[in-house]
């Protein structure tokens, strides 16, 4: 008796010293995934190009391309994270030996719900003021519509050192995917800014020597 009552006081030591995530640090930033090619020898390559812009795909059909603002420093911040690692940035396609393609999606989804309104208190419940309680509804049955806006950014390191001469075919061997909830355009910006970063930081295979 006395050894379980050791063990249930035991278990209810480590259940009241484990600390629980942070769930409200879920939402602030993008999740980063990043997967790669790991037959790839990142070493053997030495030079990059970066593309003109930031292609970007959405539920608009004139889209073709993310605003040079905000494109722009999405390319600078590829180009500085390749350039810690080693490689040098030229400006020809032919004499790079990694091509990088970044592409942002925009997503927006609209939600219609019901709820059934409620009473002071509880909904369905009465509430006590002043010590008087009583049924007071404060609102009816209503029907509310949520709208969001969700997001990601690709970036992908493409080989263009080994291309093979009887196929048009480009080798994907480094993707980086960035996704999540959007607010302005300034926060999205640098919630991308910070995953691409992440991204290089949990990959540490990609290094010119």
């Amino acid at each position: 008796m006395k050894r379980l009552l050791f063990f249930v006081l035991l278990a209810v030591f480590f259940v009241g010293c484990y600390k629980y995530p942070d769930t409200s640090q879920l939402s602030t930033n993008f999740v980063v995934l990043t997967n790669y090619d790991n037959t790839a020898d990142f070493t053997s390559y030495k030079t990059f190009v970066l593309p003109p812009y930031v292609g970007l795909i959405s539920a608009t059909s004139n889209d073709s391309t993310l605003d040079p603002q905000y494109g722009d420093q999405i390319l600078n911040t590829i180009a500085t994270n390749l350039t810690n690692r080693g490689y040098t940035e030229v400006n020809n396609n032919h004499s790079a030996d990694l091509g990088i393609v970044a592409t942002a999606f925009k997503d927006v989804t609209i939600i219609s719900g019901w709820y059934p309104g409620g009473w002071w208190g509880y909904p369905g419940w009465g509430g006590c003021y002043w010590y008087y309680c009583g049924y007071y509804p404060i609102y009816p049955p209503y029907y509310p519509t949520y709208v969001y806006e969700t997001g990601s950014v690709v970036v992908e390191l493409v080989d263009l050192k080994h291309i093979p001469s009887n196929e048009a075919k480009l080798d994907v061997i480094w993707t980086n995917w960035n996704g999540g909830a959007l607010g302005s355009n300034s926060t999205n910006l640098q919630l991308a800014l910070n995953a691409i970063n992440q991204g290089f930081t949990q990959s540490p295979y990609i290094k010119a020597q």
